[in-house]
């Protein structure tokens, strides 16, 4: 029920018919009556709302790594990090007899014109150590020894994921401490670099080659990347993590 405060002449605050009445800037101003929207509880609808909330999550979960390896195609489309992440891989999930289906190999974090290196894969150890080695293509031009190369790891079960602290182009391979109590069956890996001009490079899905790796091939690095952070200098630590923990999602 509509309110006229100031008479018959006067403006309305409320519902008056098809119209609501409402104060905007102190103005008096009305829109259309938008009758209450129901969201039915159907089964194809419970499934488009799973699908979106998985993508939405692992977006957040993604988020450091979105931000250095999608904050150019992102804002270019003139939209955040996470919206560009969720168009780029919408086709990557899907629902399969009411459970999310996710194509982690074809996920994209990073795109762009920077140039690439080649993961040839990564190694767990029973330490909790992760070690991924990678090496530079002979056809990248590019290619500079400085660039900083970066790996994202996401696990599926937990549905949490952090960024290491880069490592150089030149130095071939990458170590970081995996949280207490991580599987590499759960893990899911993903490589990009970054230029001298902070411009990334479309990223790559990292594949665990040795999930139980003996010590006895371990490389000989004791140099352990500790996580990414934005706010803080992100130099390489010189003493091997004995595992940390993760911020709440």
């Amino acid at each position: 029920m509509a309110k006229i405060p100031q008479g018959p002449m006067g403006p309305f605050i409320g519902r008056l018919g098809t119209a609501v009445g409402f104060l905007w800037k102190g103005r008096a101003v009305a829109r259309a009556y938008v009758k209450e929207i129901r969201y039915p509880n159907t089964v194809r609808q419970q499934a488009e709302r799973d699908w979106f909330v998985a993508m939405v999550r692992m977006a957040a979960a993604a988020r450091p790594a979105l931000l250095l390896g999608m904050r150019h195609t992102a804002a270019d489309a003139q939209m955040t990090e996470g919206n560009r992440f969720v168009y780029r891989n919408k086709r990557c999930f899907s629902t399969q007899g009411g459970r999310v289906e996710v194509d982690y190999h074809n996920l994209v974090i990073a795109e762009g014109p920077a140039a690439q290196v080649y993961f040839s894969g990564a190694s767990v150890y029973s330490d909790n150590i992760l070690t991924v080695s990678y090496e530079s293509l002979a056809t990248q031009t590019r290619a500079r020894g400085s660039d900083e190369v970066y790996v994202w790891v996401y696990n599926a079960a937990e549905r949490r994921g952090f960024l290491a602290a880069p490592a150089r182009r030149r130095d071939r391979q990458i170590s970081l401490a995996l949280p207490s109590g991580w599987q590499a069956s759960d893990l899911h890996l993903y490589g990009f670099t970054l230029d001298r001009d902070g411009r990334p490079s479309l990223s790559a899905y990292i594949p665990i080659v040795q999930p139980e790796a003996s010590e006895d091939d371990a490389p000989q690095n004791d140099t352990v990347h500790a996580p990414y952070d934005s706010n803080q200098n992100n130099d390489i630590t010189d003493a091997p993590l004995a595992g940390f923990d993760l911020p709440p999602t």
